[in-house]
């Protein structure tokens, strides 16, 4: 009996200990299928923490950089690779890639493993270049009265100065007086067809035949041109005719990007050599492009079919040329030729002075009554200071192109009708104004003391006058960028009127006069199109097809104008940044975004 209790004992012992088992077994695959999924979730969780985590310092580096470039004070501090830390051991590469007027902005993190990759692209404002404190016209630079020009001049006409004038650096007379228009292409206003070009290697390059009616030498050709995305300079020639297509290079100039806008506009090229043409030849100019890929980065010259002295081609030079599609069409373009001797003169028996260093230059034709810190470049001259004779070694300078284009004007004046139309006159006196971007019908009078803060592009269809003490200033938000102030009729600043800019270094208020003066009406002082008389301040004086005048004691940083007449002790003091101005409609900056996202 006790052994049969002893065993029925053992039994149930052993029953527990297997149902235990299982029960345990159970429990922990129950355990198991719970957690694990957990398990998996928290590690899942993780990965999505240190990729966003890796995404995020990413960012983190492009955003510092585009702070730095929005940044009036920091736009310059930084080089072509950044690192930025994040809890001090992680780091994200930022690269930045600098191509014409945008940049490809790219960083590189990689936290634990996870790497991410996050770009941006760029683009600049609108800007241009003023390279000189004086760049005039054909109509030639003149200056008298004990005025000074601290910087360099460049005339396309003569530079004739009075006793006793200063200019600090050097000036350059080119030979381009008495310009005409030789060749004309350009009907209908609205272009029935463009010719597109640098968008494959075979329609790399565009070229037009032309004959001249006169023999003289070229002066500048103009193109009707637009351009798609970020097509760079391009290298124009003027070659010889071979066969029906182009053939020697004769002389270069520059198709200049920054003076192509999205639309169609009307563009300047000046060549390195003002070479002579001869009547009825056939020659070729040829804009060169870059790609020898597919290239979205083009540019379009409008075109008809109704030239009847040469005919449009697209190719490669040194490779095939071929005819348009459609066939037989030109390209819109106007050839001007001149062959007037440019000179620099004073007075005789009161010297012109120029330069104040060995490396400033007196460069003409004829140099005549000059006493020069540099070398005389000339072919001919006489009675000038310590005997100097002429250096004939550097031949005759060449004319340059203005530092707008008419595609620039009609561009900015849509960036200020896009803002709003005021119509009638526009006055601010004492109490001060904000405007822009804003076209306005009317004249536009600051007088009374009262500021114009400016925040944008203006185009007035009438006249510009500042006179009584009254300011027209950039606004402060809008960084180092400058402004274009535009009219179509005359400018006038005289009584105290000034200009500012923002405040940060590198801000100027460009003003801007389309008209013809002295050969319309009304015109200001003198027949000119902008007219100084005891004001101004730092502020950049354009009038590309008119006369600018400047007197009593009035000052700018740079002028350029088809004629410049300077007298009454006005100066001119060119600064170096003006070589490198960007333009804004708006107050975000000069920098826009054109692309963000995450790369692969």
């Amino acid at each position: 009996m006790q052994k049969l209790e002893n065993k029925n004992i053992f039994k149930n012992g052993y029953v527990m200990l297997v149902t235990s088992v299982i029960f345990m077994s159970i429990s922990m695959i129950i355990i198991f299928g719970l957690t694990n999924p957990m398990i998996k979730q928290i590690l899942l969780s993780k990965d999505i923490w240190n990729a966003k985590k890796s995404y995020y310092l990413s960012e983190a580096g492009v955003e510092d950089v585009m702070y730095r470039l929005k940044d009036s004070v920091m736009s310059s501090k930084f080089g072509a690779t950044e690192t930025t830390y994040l809890d001090y051991d992680e780091e994200a590469v930022t690269t930045i890639l600098d191509h014409y007027n945008y940049k490809e902005i790219s960083t590189v993190s990689d936290f634990n493993g996870y790497k991410k990759t996050i770009g941006a692209s760029v683009s600049m404002g609108e800007g241009t270049s003023f390279n000189y404190g004086i760049l005039t016209g054909e109509g030639g630079f003149t200056i008298t009265g004990g005025s000074q020009v601290i910087g360099n001049i460049y005339s396309n006409g003569d530079i004739l100065g009075g006793a006793g004038i200063v200019i600090t650096g050097s000036a350059i007379a080119a030979s381009a007086g008495n310009v005409f228009e030789d060749q004309l292409n350009e009907t209908p206003t609205t272009p029935p067809n463009g010719i597109v070009f640098n968008n494959t290697k075979d329609t790399r390059d565009f070229a037009q035949s032309f004959q001249p009616s006169t023999t003289s030498k070229v002066q500048k050709i103009s193109v009707y041109i637009k351009k798609t995305n970020y097509p760079e300079n391009f290298t124009v020639n003027l070659m010889s005719n071979n066969s029906g297509n182009p053939g020697t290079v004769l002389t270069t100039g520059t198709l200049i990007a920054s003076q192509v806008t999205t639309s169609y506009g009307w563009v300047d090229i000046t060549f390195s050599q003002n070479i002579t043409l001869t009547k009825d030849t056939t020659y070729w100019f040829v804009i060169q492009g870059t790609t020898n890929n597919n290239s979205t980065n083009t540019y379009t010259i409008a075109a008809n079919n109704l030239y009847a002295r040469g005919m449009a081609k697209v190719g490669k030079i040194g490779g095939t040329w071929r005819n348009t599609t459609p066939s037989g069409l030109d390209g819109y373009f106007s050839l001007y030729l001149g062959s007037t001797p440019s000179k620099i003169y004073g007075y005789e028996g009161n010297y012109l002075f120029i330069g104040s260093s060995s490396s400033d230059i007196a460069w003409a034709y004829d140099v005549t009554h000059v006493d020069s810190s540099g070398p005389i470049y000339c072919q001919v001259g006489t009675n000038n200071a310590d005997g100097k004779t002429c250096d004939t070694s550097k031949g005759i300078p060449d004319t340059l192109p203005m530092p707008i284009s008419q595609a620039n004007i009609d561009q900015w004046k849509a960036e200020a009708e896009a803002g709003g139309t005021y119509n009638g006159n526009f006055l601010v006196d004492y109490d001060g104004d904000i405007l822009g971007p804003r076209k306005i019908t009317g004249n536009l009078t600051v007088n009374g003391g009262g500021t114009l803060l400016v925040t944008g592009t203006l185009w007035v269809q009438g006249s510009i006058i500042v006179t009584g003490g009254g300011t027209i200033k950039i606004s402060p938000t809008l960084g180092a960028n400058s402004v274009i102030i535009l009219s179509d009729q005359y400018v006038a600043v005289d009584g105290g009127g000034e200009f500012e800019g923002s405040g940060t270094a590198g801000s100027y208020p460009v003003i801007v006069s389309t008209s013809i003066c002295p050969n319309t009406t009304p015109c200001s002082l003198n027949g000119s199109a902008i007219s100084l008389s005891g004001g101004a301040g730092a502020v950049i004086m354009n009038a590309p097809f008119g006369k600018v005048y400047v007197n009593g004691g009035s000052g700018a940083r740079s002028i350029s104008g088809h004629q410049i007449y300077i007298d009454g002790r006005g100066v001119v003091t060119y600064e170096t940044g003006l070589a490198n101005l960007s333009f804004t409609s708006g107050p975000s900056g000069g920098w826009e975004i054109i692309g963000w996202g995450e790369e692969y």
